[in-house]
C-alpha cells in the first residue's frame, strides 16, 4: 500500500476510470484495461499481456513503485474509503460517496487543464 499524500497519475487516474464504469457498465472494469503484475495477481492477468519489470506506479516526484500494478491501486482505493471491491476476480466495484466526491474533484481538475499527475486531494 502506497500512502495517499505520495499518489500520481496512476492512483487518480484510476479513479477517474473507475467512475466511469460505474457510470457506464455498472461497476465492471475491463481486465485487459488494467496494469497486472501477474506475481501479486495471477488470476486477474489477460492472456498474452505481461508485465514489464521495470515499470510500476507513478507517484509524485517522479518516484515508482516497483512491483505495484493497477490492482494495487484499486485496493488502495478500497482502503482510503473511495469504492468498495465487490468482485476482485470479476472486476466489480461501487463508489462510495467519498469517491464519487474525489471523482469529480479531479473531472474539475482535468476539466481546467491539469494533468491526473498534478491532482491534490482537496484542492479542487
Amino acid at each position: 500500500m502506497s500512502r495517499i499524500q505520495d499518489w500520481g497519475k496512476d492512483h487518480w487516474s484510476l479513479l477517474a476510470y473507475v467512475e466511469t464504469r460505474c457510470v457506464d457498465c455498472g461497476g465492471r472494469i475491463a481486465l485487459g484495461h488494467m496494469r497486472c503484475n501477474e506475481a501479486n495477481h495471477p488470476l486477474l492477468k489477460v492472456i498474452n499481456v505481461s508485465w514489464d519489470k521495470t515499470h510500476g506506479t507513478r507517484l509524485k516526484n517522479d518516484k515508482i513503485l516497483k512491483g505495484h500494478d493497477d490492482w494495487d491501486c484499486l485496493e488502495d482505493l478500497e482502503k482510503e474509503g473511495f469504492l468498495e471491491i465487490l468482485s476482485l476476480v470479476n472486476g466489480v466495484v461501487k463508489l462510495s460517496g467519498k469517491g464519487k466526491k474525489i471523482a469529480s474533484e479531479i473531472r474539475k481538475h482535468k476539466i481546467g487543464g491539469g494533468q491526473f499527475g498534478s491532482f491534490q486531494l482537496g484542492v479542487a
